[in-house]
């Protein structure tokens, strides 16, 4: 699974009646239909890491850009807990293409990068139709 980061628009993610938001947008047809590069590097893509701000969609092999638009949040670097209770509230999107999942990770990475030095998933919850 590729993950795109979006840019830092307040198209994805925002904040409104003091609760965050995180709504998932399609994106233009043309980069499913079409050889397409998206690359998110020049508009502020969030992620250090250079093929998380790139997809490709190549028609003849049958990879695709995923159509859908949407956020990543992290605290990572500011802030941490040691004991005590996480609570999170959240209403999830339905559909095709969305895999929305709230993560607890480590603030250093003991045993390695991601997994190597584990997650908590509080939430996962795939939306494509498993046929």
């Amino acid at each position: 699974m590729t993950n795109v980061c979006v840019a830092n628009t307040g198209e994805n993610a925002f904040i409104k009646n003091n609760q965050l938001i995180i709504k998932p947008t399609l994106q233009d047809a043309s980069l499913i239909e079409n050889n397409n590069i998206l690359n998110l590097t020049d508009v502020g893509c969030t992620s250090t890491n250079f093929y998380d701000c790139v997809a490709t969609t190549n028609v003849t092999n049958g990879t695709i850009v995923n159509p859908v638009r949407s956020a990543r949040m992290t605290t990572l670097g500011s802030a941490h807990i040691k004991y005590g209770r996480v609570e999170v509230e959240a209403k999830l999107p339905r559909g095709d293409w969305l895999w929305p999942a709230i993560w607890m990770l480590p603030v250093n990475s003991t045993y390695g990068v991601w997994p190597a030095s584990g997650e908590i998933d509080l939430m996962e919850s795939k939306g494509n139709n498993a046929s």
